[in-house]
């Protein structure tokens, strides 16, 4: 799995904290420095809307008036849609839920497919930032850069990264993936985890303490739960329901 450039992630986003944001002052965006394969949204979530946009139609061919929340909520491929709304709606909720004044250090970084105006797919670097805060410092709204990495990043690969203050890594990632917190039991959990090591039967059986015959009894039944077919569908599956 190919991941985006952590020092082109590390760089764009020094650059988004430096800009001096202002309750509906959109100068500082606009005078944003942008290459051809990027363009920016701002999304107002007291009003429940898209407050800005620049270059949207030059990436994604929507114009202003196609571009809006519900396009956003929708864009994403059929295969990426659930995990990139849990992503979105854990993150947002912690962020209007709780009052800091370090929110502006607060970043969420997705990669994932973007359904453009003629249906076509295209995989976007989608680095997300707080643009406004209530007067009692909860997010308003939040600035959104969007990056076209199809030439170099895994096109079925849905990655992501959130950081914000006082945030508890774990018990986030388990909001993520509520829904399927239980979809493998604890010992089925430890053989997925042996399995993404490529590791053999044989190597998980002694590293479990367990007979080869009950680990070809919890392979079956993994694949069987996930409906995969293969080690590299099932790692697929996993990572996109947060069990590994």
């Amino acid at each position: 799995m190919i991941q985006p450039n952590p020092k082109f992630i590390r760089e764009t986003s020094s650059k988004l904290k430096k800009l001096n944001f202002h309750k509906n002052d959109f100068s500082s965006i606009n005078n944003f420095p942008l290459n051809t394969k990027q363009c920016l949204y701002v999304v107002d979530w007291q009003y429940s809307k898209v407050s800005f946009q620049r270059d949207i139609q030059k990436l994604l061919s929507y114009n202003e008036d196609e571009f809006t929340l519900e396009t956003l909520l929708n864009i994403a491929h059929p295969d990426d849609l659930n995990l990139i709304n849990r992503i979105t709606q854990a993150a947002v909720n912690h962020l209007t839920n709780n009052s800091c004044l370090n929110l502006q250090s607060s970043s969420l970084n997705l990669t994932y497919r973007f359904r453009k105006k003629d249906n076509s797919y295209v995989k976007i670097l989608r680095q997300s930032s707080l643009f406004e805060a209530t007067k009692n410092g909860k997010m308003k709204s939040n600035l959104s850069l969007l990056t076209d990495i199809s030439f170099f990043d895994n096109p079925d690969t849905v990655q992501w990264e959130f950081n914000a203050p006082h945030i508890e890594q774990k018990a986030f990632k388990e909001e993520v993936y509520k829904e399927f917190n239980n979809f493998f039991t604890s010992r089925e959990k430890d053989v997925i985890k042996l399995i993404a090591e490529n590791c053999k039967t044989k190597d998980i059986a002694k590293a479990l303490f367990i007979s080869e015959h009950t680990v070809y009894s919890h392979r079956k039944n993994i694949l069987r739960k996930s409906k995969c077919h293969n080690a590299t569908e099932l790692m697929r599956f996993c990572y996109k329901i947060g069990a590994l």
